[in-house]
């Protein structure tokens, strides 16, 4: 690495942007191409969280069903005690008293059985709502599956062509200096994936602001690695991407 002289190292930098500017087309095409796909799965979530939705209100009305259903048994088994030992007492305080019990207990009872109806009702309305939207989930499913079909041809060639240029731009930040890579990655990841500009003319291609003369005709001559003083991209002249090689194209 030590002999790269500077001018060869901004050749390099120069199949960088190129690479990049590519890869950065290839992952547009990746959001842009199954966007009807995308937009399918988002209609099935819908429905499935929906779906979700109702089965947890069935799940909760089923529940306090059994819940007044258990209270409803413990009330008659009262009832049948009470009335048993109605038939014993000889007292008619006593006797009377029970009776009252009974009868409260009686209007419990048909509270508790207004109640359990009602939850037997909602139970009953809910699975009917849980049989309609799983036929709108299922339809919009396969229908989503169909959109997938569509592109997934595509969508697996571009993710291949966007895996083999991660594979070359590894292969050329390889073959820069550490520190230079560690410094192009780190403007990278701050100008969205790119971390070089091209010299065009006496201007910057990234942000447009103009450049000294002086200092285009240093890049351009290989003498200085210097950064925009605007976008902070590393600047390539654009007579280095003439002489860089091709960016591979998968």
């Amino acid at each position: 690495m030590s002999q790269m002289t500077l001018a060869e190292q901004l050749v390099l930098l120069a199949e960088l942007a190129s690479l990049d500017q590519k890869a950065r087309s290839v992952a547009d095409k990746l959001e842009t191409v199954p966007g009807a796909a995308k937009k399918a799965d988002d209609v099935v979530a819908a429905f499935k969280k929906q779906l979700d939705d109702v089965e947890a209100k069935k799940e909760a009305s089923d529940k306090a069903r059994r819940t007044v259903e258990n209270e409803l048994a413990d009330e008659r088994a009262k009832i049948r005690k009470w009335e048993s030992r109605a038939n014993e007492l000889r007292g008619e305080r006593e006797h009377a008293a029970l009776v009252s019990e009974i009868s409260a207990t009686k209007r419990a009872m048909h509270r508790l059985e207004d109640t359990q109806l009602e939850h037997m009702e909602a139970l009953e309305a809910a699975q009917k709502l849980a049989v309609d939207i799983k036929a709108k989930h299922d339809k919009a499913a396969a229908a989503a599956t169909d959109e997938w079909s569509k592109v997934g041809a595509d969508v697996k060639a571009l993710k291949a062509e966007h895996e083999a240029f991660a594979v070359a731009r590894q292969a050329l930040l390889e073959k820069l200096p550490a520190p230079l890579t560690k410094r192009y990655e780190m403007i990278a990841a701050k100008r969205n994936g790119v971390g070089v500009a091209i010299i065009k003319g006496e201007m910057c291609g990234a942000c447009k602001r103009m450049m000294p003369p002086q200092l285009c005709i240093q890049v351009r001559k290989g003498l200085v690695l210097e950064a925009c003083a605007s976008c902070h991209r590393l600047l390539v002249h654009e007579d280095m991407t003439k002489a860089a090689s091709p960016a591979p194209t998968p």
